[in-house]
């Protein structure tokens, strides 16, 4: 957004945008403006986080459904027809409930990427649990803070760890349990391991 502003509103610039790691454009491209309440600087940054987070694992999200849709034997939706059923109620009746047992192990790893991806956030300028984990956990001196304190970081990382292992753990149980309850019964990996240990 900031480049296509760049060249609409300064086209006498003739600097480099990149200069480096830096990203430079002129003042009045800058987006939210500098004299802008801090409300939208934040919203901004929480907005375009959403935006980013939305292309990078809808785009995964969206092939891993279409890979799931193409899993389901083409002769469930060939019996549908048959039965005169039309190609909307073969699609919601018949395609969508089989299309999951194939689709969760897919999105059960992009959830759990989304999940690893979030401490990105913080680079977005986003306030998020890690931001405030490098924010409390730096030296405070007496002077600045009526809790002064050496440099803490690495433990409240520490903590951050086992969080996101313990959010892990637990997604992977909930994630596991869903699985069993979509495949049981059905004639997939899954299905034929329960109907085998006889659950």
């Amino acid at each position: 957004f900031e480049w296509t502003r760049h060249k609409t509103l300064c086209p006498d610039w003739t600097d480099n945008i990149r200069q480096g790691a830096d990203f430079v454009v002129c003042q009045a491209a800058k987006l939210p403006q500098g004299d802008a309440p801090q409300w939208v600087h934040k919203i901004y940054g929480f907005a375009l986080a959403v935006f980013t987070f939305a292309i990078v694992f809808g785009a995964f999200a969206s092939n891993v459904l279409f890979g799931a849709m193409h899993a389901v034997p083409r002769a469930q939706i060939e019996t549908a027809e048959a039965y005169g059923m039309t190609n909307r109620q073969s699609f919601w009746r018949i395609l969508v409930p089989q299309m999951w047992v194939y689709a969760l192990p897919g999105l059960s790893n992009l959830w759990i990427v989304l999940i690893k991806a979030t401490p990105l956030l913080f680079l977005l300028g986003v306030e998020d649990i890690v931001y405030w984990a490098n924010e409390l956990g730096g030296s405070k001196l007496a002077r600045f803070s009526a809790y002064p304190h050496g440099d803490w970081r690495m433990w409240y990382f520490l903590v951050l760890l086992v969080f996101y292992l313990a959010f892990t753990k637990v997604s992977e149980v909930v994630l596991d349990r869903m699985m069993k309850k979509l495949t049981y019964g059905q004639s997939t990996t899954g299905g034929a391991q329960q109907q085998a240990a006889g659950l």
